[in-house]
This record gives structure tokens, C-alpha cells and sequence, in this order.
């Protein structure tokens, strides 16, 4: 079953510690958590972790948990590709899962990635300050150890809702800046999020916290989801604020639909072509459905424009991050002046790759397959890939339908649909 969290950071925002605070108030292993942060410390050259622990607090008379440390740094910057490579030794000495050393990484890539734009560096020449200390580690390294703990590495969708930036000004290593400061505003930008200003003249979203949204690969939305809420945690930051929860909110649920139904934008790219070939409209279909172009459909359909003249109507679904590859190349192969464009809300089953063993008269072979489950679980569909299927039919000199006909009926052999 589907589970789904929601980061509401709509009030103050979100930051790393507060983001692992509200993990361990749902639930997350505290104690395993201050054991394996303890082992990144040699890591961080100059850095003593004094005290660190995870304590009961509230704000504004909420109940929360905080994350509390004690550290004496003496280094104040490091190269980006050295934090990179000490945040990678990090997730070795204390032995993350591969999937949580790939949110580790990709979180600290979104950094890296922004500064970079900010101060027209490449990595190597970029040197980061605040971002390179044992703090952050700690946040990345924390969070990868309670996602695991409460195994929301595998089967989870997580939601972002607008995110609150402060007001007023930070200072720090580049000088005096208002809020949100420029890396925060720039991942949000990135992440297509909605930012809200305010409630109070402070920073409340941090680089660290918007980094881990790039490491979950979170989706924004502006209202909750339907789900079944198991955990409400609540995690602090340090300040406080007059009649303001300083709170990072979280909920761990399921899916309450039927099914597992989630909801996404895509981009619809369509325009009219006339006096063309059937062969250049083929070689067009081939070329978009090419897999560096990252289509998700495209469609050819006849029509009559006005003076009764017929014309081929393209249109192509993608992701808004295509399809500007996409528009380029229906240009260059059309030869049309105009592409249309618009932004359409779709809801799709959540699907699943998995890779499936079979064997056709001797023949050993490994197809892909994409499944979809309803929320208790059960299969509801098993779909072979197009290429897989006919990759065993040129093998087997077979039709594609007497392919698919046989794979259909071994894949209902495997008994995919009762697990």
C-alpha cells in the first residue's frame, strides 16, 4: 500500500532540523539516530559534536520535539566537491542504505547546484560556507536514518505544500541579505513551490530544509491529499516567535482511495501540419518517442482547417522540464510556425517497474513490466513493455500479438495478481 506524507511548511516554514525533529516525533528511533550522526563526526575535520540530543519542547503551546547541538566548528568553509565527498564517507562510516545515501547525495547536488548559479562557480572553483559544516551533515545524515526507520524509502509519495520564507534579513558569510536568501529562493524556483512571506521578520526556510525536498523528489500541492493520517509529528526550530508556532508540521498516511491514485501536472504541446508526407510524419513519431526526449504520449490525428483543407493534427504529452528539447524538435521536423501549449492536472494510476524471468519453448528471457496496485495492495494490472515484447518476438521469429498472448499468460502464471 501507498504511503504518503505531507511536509506542511506553510506556517514557519521548513529547516533541516526541523524537518528530522518532526521524523522523530512520529516516531523515528532517536537513540539509532544520535548513534549513527556520532559516527560522522571524525568526517567533518574540526568539528566536536559536545551534546546532541532530541528533547520534548513546545512552542506556543504545542508539543514538539527539537533537535539540540552542541558543536565547536573551527572550519568555516570547505570546497563543495570535498563536503561532497565527506557527506558520501559519511553515508559509508555509518552504514545508510543505498537509498538513503542517494537522498543524502541528491540533496546535497541541489545545493551545490544553486550556488553555483548564484556565484557563476563551477564545483570545483565553489567553495561553501554555512552549507559545508557538520550541521549540515548531520540534518542529511539524521533524516536518511529516521526516512529508514520508519521505511519511507520504498512505496512513498511525499507533498509539499507552499512554504512560508520569512521576512526581514539574514547575515551571514556574503553579507547582509533579505529573506528568503538567494539558494532558498532559487531551489523553491526550481521545485516550481509556492512561497508565502512572512509571518515573521526572520529566516524560516533554510537551504538545508529546501535541499531535502530536492532529495525526496517531493510534489507541491496546495491542499492535502486524500489520506488515511497514522502520525502527526511536529518538529521545532530554535527561535521563537510572538503568537507563532515555530513548527514544521508532518503527517505519515495511506492513500484512502480505492485505488492508487495520485495527481500530476504535464505540459500538452499540440499544432496543426499541413503538406506533409506520411513518411516525415512516421520518422516524426519515432524521433519524439525516442527515449532522451522523455515523452509520456504523442498523437497524430486527421482534420479539415478552414477552405476544407485536411491537416494533421500533433499533439504530444510531457513534462513542463522537456519541453523545450520537445518543442525544438517538432520545429525542425514540422517546419510549422506555432506550437500551442497548456498545462493540464491529470490523475494516474501509480505504477511500478518491475523486471520478470520467463521462458518460451527454452528460450530464457527478462522482461520489463509496469504493475498498478489499489491501496490494499493487490495488483490490478500487469502490463509488459513494448520493447521487451518485441525484442522476444524478433527472437522467436513470432507475431507481436502471439508474443504478448504467451508473456500475458506466463506473467498469470506467476501468480503476480494473487500477491
Amino acid at each position: 500500500m501507498t504511503k504518503i506524507v505531507v511536509i506542511d511548511a506553510q506556517v514557519c516554514g521548513i529547516s533541516g532540523d526541523m524537518f528530522l525533529s518532526a521524523l522523530v516525533d512520529c516516531g523515528a528511533d532517536k537513540n539509532k539516530i544520535i548513534k549513527k550522526i556520532k559516527l560522522i563526526e571524525k568526517q567533518f575535520g574540526g568539528s566536536i559534536i559536545k551534546d546532541l540530543d532530541f528533547i520534548t519542547t513546545e512552542s506556543n503551546g504545542i508539543k514538539a520535539t527539537k533537535l539540540l547541538i552542541d558543536l565547536e566548528e573551527k572550519i568555516t568553509e570547505r570546497k563543495a566537491l570535498e563536503t561532497l565527498r565527506i557527506l558520501t564517507r559519511c553515508c559509508e562510516v555509518s552504514k545508510i542504505t543505498e537509498r538513503g545515501k542517494k537522498f543524502v547525495i541528491e540533496s546535497m547536488k541541489a545545493i551545490i547546484r544553486v550556488e553555483c548559479l548564484i556565484h557563476n562557480k563551477t564545483p570545483k572553483d565553489l567553495h561553501l560556507h554555512e552549507s559545508s559544516s557538520i550541521d549540515t551533515g548531520i540534518d542529511l545524515i539524521g533524516s536518511a536514518v529516521a526516512l529508514d526507520d520508519l521505511d519511507l524509502f520504498n512505496d512513498t509519495v511525499f507533498y509539499i505544500t507552499k512554504v512560508a520564507v520569512g521576512g526581514g534579513f539574514t547575515k551571514f558569510s556574503h553579507g547582509l541579505i533579505p529573506n528568503p536568501t538567494n539558494a532558498v529562493l532559487h531551489m523553491l524556483k526550481d521545485l516550481k513551490i509556492t512561497i508565502v512571506g512572512g509571518p515573521v521578520n526572520s529566516e524560516v526556510t533554510t537551504p538545508t530544509g529546501v535541499a531535502i525536498l530536492f532529495g525526496l523528489n517531493a510534489q507541491k500541492t496546495l491542499f492535502y491529499p486524500s489520506i488515511s493520517v497514522n502520525q502527526i509529528g511536529y518538529g521545532s526550530g530554535l527561535k521563537r516567535f510572538e503568537g507563532i508556532p515555530n513548527l514544521l508540521r508532518m503527517c505519515i498516511g495511506t492513500a484512502s482511495d480505492e485505488y492508487d491514485i495520485s495527481k500530476d501536472t504535464v505540459s500538452v504541446l499540440e499544432t496543426n501540419i499541413d503538406d506533409t508526407t506520411g513518411e516525415i510524419l512516421g520518422n516524426l513519431i519515432e524521433k519524439l518517442s525516442s527515449s532522451n526526449l522523455g515523452i509520456k504520449d504523442v498523437t497524430i490525428t486527421n482534420g479539415l482547417t478552414k477552405k476544407n483543407r485536411p491537416v494533421h493534427i500533433l499533439k504530444v504529452i510531457c513534462s513542463e522540464q522537456t519541453e523545450k528539447k520537445i518543442v525544438k524538435t517538432i520545429f525542425e521536423e514540422t517546419g510549422t510556425l506555432g506550437i500551442r501549449r497548456t498545462y493540464n492536472e491529470r490523475y494516474r494510476l501509480n505504477r511500478y517497474n518491475i523486471i520478470l524471468p520467463i521462458n518460451i519453448k527454452n528460450n530464457n528471457f527478462v522482461i520489463n513490466a509496469k504493475i498498478s496496485k489499489d491501496t490494499l495492495g493487490n495488483v490490478i494490472s500487469v502490463k509488459p513493455e513494448f520493447e521487451s515484447i518485441k525484442y522476444i518476438a524478433k527472437r522467436l521469429d513470432y507475431s507481436h500479438r502471439k508474443t504478448l498472448e504467451l508473456v500475458n499468460n506466463l506473467i498469470f502464471q506467476k501468480r503476480i495478481y494473487s500477491e
